[in-house]
């Protein structure tokens, strides 16, 4: 069982993570449609209306009870976060709340906010609309994926990216159930299985990067598939260990090593599609996105 303190600051720096991360997903879903399923596009611009606004909240309550650790590791938002969403706009003309990254980049850590019994309910009713909000949208995406499968509905989305953030979705409602229930998500006990879930996203990060870069940029694709064929093979090695008895400190060292070394080529390549120095149908926030869920990634394994 979990303290009060502790279950408002994990609960805050999860929502804070991840609601930007849902709204995200679901503006790469709205752009990603043709004039034909025009009122698709319309229910995922909902989804991201909605969970801006839920992030909004998360926002005003974060001041002062966000934890040190998910402030500094550039989870929440990067150098590039703001310009990132600037540029999108104008390639996409899809409106987003600068004002909103502004004040996120303002929080400051835990140590003079509320942590009394109304706080505590306030950030509790938040984890369930979180999670009610959130499954509203794993129905929706598991309804696309299921039309795109059976060729009943085309994306310019890769049917494995909508799976990839399906799978993201419904690892943010486990998570969101362990609060509720005032289980801890930080347990050293269950780094194997973070390691596990988050090898496997990094290694399709880079696999969706290589085929979303121009041909031209050849020595980016080899890098990217490198990255991918590596993280792959972490991803193997955490699941062998899962099955077995078995020290995962040297898992946990290739994997945060390879983390770090993907993570700074994310940011490398996010700096350069804002300079307009690479070629490529990546949208920046898109860049910006993944870059972010490496730092969560990093700070689960203990660099923040």
């Amino acid at each position: 069982m979990i303290s009060r303190k502790e279950f408002i600051t994990m609960s805050l720096d999860l929502n804070l993570f991840f609601l930007r991360i849902m709204k995200e997903h679901s503006f790469f879903l709205e752009t990603g449609f043709t004039p034909r399923d025009e009122n698709m596009g319309e229910k995922a611009g909902m989804f991201r209306q909605r969970f801006e606004q839920l992030l909004s909240e998360a926002t005003a309550l974060a001041n002062g009870n966000v934890s040190a650790n998910a402030l500094n590791s550039r989870q929440i938002t990067t150098q590039f976060t703001l310009e990132a969403e600037r540029l999108t706009n104008f390639y996409t003309g899809i409106p987003f709340n600068l004002d909103l990254t502004r004040r996120e980049e303002m929080l400051q850590p835990g140590g003079f906010g509320m942590q009394n019994a109304r706080m505590e309910a306030a950030v509790e009713n938040l984890d369930r609309r979180a999670y009610n909000l959130t499954a509203e949208l794993v129905m929706f995406k598991e309804h696309l994926l299921r039309s795109v499968r059976s060729c009943k509905m085309f994306t310019f989305n890769y049917p494995l990216l909508i799976e990839h953030i399906l799978r993201e979705a419904r690892h943010f409602m486990d998570m969101l159930v362990m609060l509720v229930r005032r289980e801890s998500i930080n347990r050293s006990e269950d780094l194997l299985n973070q390691e596990l879930f988050w090898n496997r996203q990094m290694a399709e990060h880079a696999k969706f990067i290589a085929g979303l870069l121009d041909p031209s940029e050849e020595d980016l694709i080899e890098t990217a598939r490198m990255f991918g064929s590596e993280f792959d093979a972490l991803t193997a090695e955490a699941e062998q260990a899962t099955r077995q008895t078995m020290d995962i400190a040297g898992i946990t060292a290739d994997s945060r090593q390879e983390t770090e070394s993907l993570r700074d080529f994310k940011a490398a390549g996010t700096k350069g599609l804002l300079e307009c120095k690479i070629q490529s149908i990546i949208l920046p926030l898109l860049g910006d996105h993944v870059l972010r869920e490496a730092n969560h990634y990093l700070c689960i394994m203990g660099v923040c």
